[in-house]
């Protein structure tokens, strides 16, 4: 499968959507760069949608967390949207989806920042980072 990135921004939410298509591994993961300054520059908050990544490798997570520390160095969220169990598996094994916001689908990632808001949350207050999927908040200890 070809790799492929597209963004587009969601102007009524005020977000920046980040599609990736194939395999986000060494070959393809600086392809993220261009659209992660982007959203730094523009103190944007992004949606990096994974739905259609096959396969994710450390190039590709790297990536990911590098985009989210410049995000949050300008105090706005990176969000993941994917349903594929590679990805899914790996964003869990290295707890990277204790650290992020993880969603099944873009609408539910959508609906989450207003309710949440855009801003990188307070730590102090966890209760402004729960997930809308039942798991615990971001900032809590695992169980």
């Amino acid at each position: 499968m070809d790799f492929k990135v597209s963004s587009t921004m969601i102007e009524d939410a005020g977000v920046l959507l980040v599609s990736v298509e194939g395999e986000l591994d060494i070959a393809s993961a600086e392809q993220l760069v261009g659209p992660s300054e982007v959203a730094v520059s523009a103190a944007c908050p992004l949606i990096l949608d994974l739905s259609q990544c096959s396969f994710i490798d450390s190039s590709g997570l790297r990536s990911v967390l590098q985009a989210n520390h410049a995000l949050s160095e300008v105090g706005v969220r990176l969000v993941l949207v994917t349903d594929q169990p590679q990805v899914k598996k790996l964003l869990s094994v290295t707890g990277i989806d204790q650290r992020l916001p993880v969603f099944k689908a873009l609408d539910e990632a959508l609906a989450w920042f207003p309710a949440v808001g855009a801003k990188v949350p307070d730590a102090a207050d966890p209760s402004t980072i729960a997930l809308t999927d039942g798991r615990p908040p971001i900032a809590s200890p695992l169980p």
